[in-house]
């Protein structure tokens, strides 16, 4: 991951909330973020959408750079040119697919949201070319726009090295994200700040629709040779936080690392 320190963003699908026994669902969420996206040397990165519903399906796939900026982006096979902002219309049981240019000579990175009223469903395909050793794949789902507590898991062992991509999809807020770090026994691991204070939380600031991407064994070395989960706390709206992980073997090989949080909007 060390070519891939920032890569990672997704762009959007929606999920309706399903009901479990003991649980009553208030209303629905759109799972429409795409926290990251690369593009460029050996990086592309694969969308797929797939219209659920009994009708067409309108949709508009908007990207950003990382800071928050419309992205410019050129998909394979698609003769119009660079834009960041692309709609369509997906038919009754019919599916998009969506690869980047890879065109650049650098990676570039930002993230993608997906905007519709229709039942759309999607994934993105992270694909890194090896050259000689082949090629190495990840797939992720969309996430939510609006989560602000999640968490990913994390394995820094054995030369293993997870990254992370964080997206603020808010338009009008900054999100002051805590990050603490916890062994799998649930006790929190100590980071010491540059200036040698110790604390148990860390503080990211990501202005509206601005997106960073690290790994935790740069930023965080006291994770190093540890594994557990990171936890994600977004204490202000109207600003909210997506994300997802990569862990990265020592083969240079990858695999992906879904976030987990538990649904507000499925409680009353």
């Amino acid at each position: 991951m060390k070519q891939l320190c920032a890569m990672m963003v997704l762009c959007g699908m929606q999920l309706l909330g399903a009901t479990r026994p003991g649980m009553q669902v208030a209303t629905t969420e759109w799972d429409n973020v795409l926290p990251q996206i690369a593009d460029g040397a050996e990086w592309s990165t694969r969308i797929m959408l797939v219209n659920m519903g009994t009708v067409e399906a309108p949709y508009t796939l908007t990207f950003f750079n990382q800071d928050g900026t419309p992205w410019n982006i050129a998909f394979k096979g698609i003769a119009a040119g660079p834009s960041s902002s692309w709609t369509g219309t997906i038919p009754i049981g019919g599916s998009l697919f969506l690869e980047t240019s890879a065109a650049a000579s650098v990676v570039n990175q930002g993230w993608a949201l997906l905007a519709t009223q229709n039942w759309i469903s999607g994934m993105a395909v992270f694909r890194q070319a090896l050259g000689p050793a082949g090629e190495s794949e990840a797939v992720v789902p969309f996430a939510s726009e609006v989560d602000v507590d999640f968490f990913i898991p994390f394995d820094n062992r054995n030369g293993y090295v997870t990254s992370i991509a964080l997206v603020n999809p808010s338009q009008t807020g900054t999100a002051n994200i805590s990050v603490q770090f916890r062994n799998p026994d649930g006790t929190v691991i100590p980071l010491r700040k540059t200036d040698g204070t110790v604390v148990q939380t860390d503080i990211i600031a990501l202005e509206p629709l601005h997106h960073t991407a690290f790994e935790t064994t740069n930023k965080y070395p006291e994770t190093i040779g540890k594994n557990g989960v990171i936890e994600f706390l977004v204490p202000d709206e109207p600003a909210f936080a997506s994300g997802l992980g990569l862990l990265f073997l020592p083969s240079h090989t990858f695999t992906s690392i879904h976030s987990v949080s538990i649904d507000p909007y499925l409680f009353q």
